[in-house]
């Protein structure tokens, strides 16, 4: 392998966690500061804590469970 592959980066930042969808969410006050704390106390960001969690939580999800009912088209009114 040549050098230039092996650094992946380049050495000009963090390598990128791949392709990702923006998810948001508004927190009460006290949680998200309490959230804040949380992730700082890991490490991380709060953006990053999140994402771990949800990750975590949604890979015990099996989506066969789920019913996936399809939804009727609905005739838009001009």
């Amino acid at each position: 392998m040549d050098r230039m592959a092996a650094r992946g980066n380049n050495g000009g930042g963090r390598r990128s966690k791949g392709p990702r969808r923006l998810v948001g969410s508004r927190l009460p006050i006290p949680q998200a500061d309490k959230l804040a704390d949380v992730a700082a106390h890991h490490g991380t960001t709060v953006s990053d804590y999140v994402a771990d969690l949800l990750c975590r939580h949604l890979d015990t999800i099996d989506l066969g469970m789920i019913d996936h009912q399809e939804t009727l088209p609905l005739n838009r009114a001009s």
